[in-house]
């Protein structure tokens, strides 16, 4: 009796249902970002700004800045990582798309094989004679239930992924190298507020100094004033040192050694820190950030990865095909090169999962578990991502006050010396004044310097939290942000 191939189709698929799946089903679903409550703090920054551009550093005006990020960028380690884990997954996802295509191979075999008398009849027992044989093979997969197209999409959405971390990557060494310049402005501002203080103390020793030798000073006097001349002295040499430690630490983030930390001038940052907002932040921020924008691509790979895994519960049909020309024990070498001598085969090769203790079951588990994971992944990105932003605002504001407060302060403990040292000058006061006041503006100084770089710093993480510059009018990359990767 003949049975027709749909007939054994039918019912190889019929027994393929004794491996199930046993329910197993994806329990997390993707965040909606535009329905995420976004806060005070940012709806009030919400204005029509526009995105930032790559290159959001160089409205600070730093030629030295914007030299040292394109240096950082071009040559450095952490990048060259990023790089090489893309092109890997560039690699991969090639081998993903072979399984996809037919595979043809081809074989040969030459040999001179001697034939034992006693164990062969004549000819070929007792001669030597050539042994030849070449051939074709062809396979290919006719991926009925989309195993391999599930396999390739995945992987070329690992590649995207990929593509977003390098993004990242440049992003964390952009914000790096901004932020590290801020603090060496920081240090050479914090050096002059102590020369600045050197040079006063220095005043008033001398003043000390001349009422000494005249007698209207004691020797008790002169000590006092001495002490914070030294006390300053060291205090400038240890941010100098601070200073050099910055260039080092510059100098590495640059990819280079400590001879570039050393050629480097003092920062002439400006201050620009502009606290509106893009007026699109709640929708396109997951576009724009490479963090959110590589783990929604991942939620897409792992998706894949659960259509694959599943079709593995379907039989495997391949088509096979051969030829090849053989000749062995007649004939001379090219024997094998007749008609006489070809051998041809084609047909399907089908493979049936009926029990295999529940490896597939297994398999299926873990890729529905990598999909939950890759989508809570991505949630508490987005989270992050909001509250990083949220962070930043509070910060900008907050630090804009306390600088205004603190400019004020300045100006007051000025003028507080300012009289002190006339006063002391003239003999309507004591030294103590003078050393009171003196240390008050000190102190205002320092919190002044704090304080602009505190801003310039939360800037930058502002900038990193949105995700860095964008080309203009270059859409976000990445899939629909507020869309779902639906799992079979």
């Amino acid at each position: 009796m003949r049975v027709s191939f749909f007939t054994v189709f039918a019912s190889v698929a019929l027994l393929s249902a004794c491996a199930g799946t046993d329910g197993i089903a994806p329990r997390s679903t993707l965040k909606d970002s535009t329905q995420v409550g976004t806060g005070e703090a940012i709806r009030a920054a919400l204005a029509d700004a526009q995105w930032p551009q790559d290159g959001w550093w160089t409205r600070w005006g730093d030629p030295q800045l914007d030299r040292l990020v394109t240096l950082a960028i071009t040559d450095n380690p952490e990048i060259d990582i990023a790089q090489a884990r893309l092109d890997q997954a560039n690699g991969i996802a090639r081998i993903a798309g072979a399984a996809d295509k037919p595979t043809v191979s081809a074989n040969g075999v030459f040999s001179r094989e001697r034939y034992a008398a006693y164990a062969n009849p004549n000819p070929p027992g007792g001669n030597t004679v050539w042994s030849n044989e070449v051939g074709v093979d062809l396979s290919y997969d006719l991926d009925l239930w989309g195993k391999n197209r599930a396999t390739l999409e995945g992987a070329l959405d690992a590649v995207q992924a990929s593509a977003a971390d390098y993004r990242e990557a440049r992003l964390l060494l952009e914000t790096s190298v901004v932020r590290t310049y801020v603090t060496l402005s920081q240090q050479y501002e914090l050096r002059d507020n102590a020369s600045a203080t050197l040079g006063r103390e220095q005043r008033i020793y001398d003043i000390i100094d001349q009422r000494n030798r005249a007698g209207l000073a004691s020797r008790l006097d002169l000590s006092e004033a001495r002490t914070p001349l030294a006390t300053t002295r060291a205090q400038i040499a240890q941010i100098d040192r601070q200073i050099a430690l910055t260039r080092d630490e510059l100098a590495t983030l640059i990819g280079q050694g400590p001879a570039a930390g050393d050629r480097l001038t003092r920062p002439t940052l400006r201050l620009d820190a502009p606290v509106a907002l893009p007026a699109t932040l709640p929708a396109e921020l997951v576009g724009h950030r490479p963090d959110v924008v590589a783990q929604r691509w991942r939620v897409e790979a792992a998706a894949k990865g659960i259509k694959a895994a599943r079709a593995d519960f379907y039989p495997n049909i391949d088509l096979i095909a051969s030829a090849s020309l053989a000749s062995a024990a007649f004939g001379g070498f090219f024997t094998f090169v007749s008609n006489n001598a070809l051998g041809h085969t084609f047909g399907a090769a089908i493979s049936l999962p009926i029990f295999d203790g529940g490896v597939r079951t297994g398999r299926y588990g873990v890729a529905v578990s990598g999909y939950d994971l890759a989508v809570a992944t991505y949630n508490q990105t987005v989270l992050s991502a909001f509250r990083s932003v949220a962070d930043q605002v509070v910060s900008l504001r907050s630090l804009a006050t306390q600088q205004a407060e603190i400019e004020t302060s300045v100006q007051s403990a000025q003028q507080a010396f300012d009289y002190a040292e006339k006063g002391y000058r003239a003999g309507m006061s004591d030294y103590l004044n003078v050393l009171a006041t003196e240390t008050e503006l000190l102190r205002a100084q320092q919190s002044l310097a704090l304080a602009r770089a505190a801003r310039l710093d939360a800037w930058a993480q502002l900038m990193m939290a949105l995700g860095g510059g964008a080309e203009s009018g270059a859409p976000p990359h990445g899939p629909a942000p507020g869309g779902s990767a639906h799992a079979p």
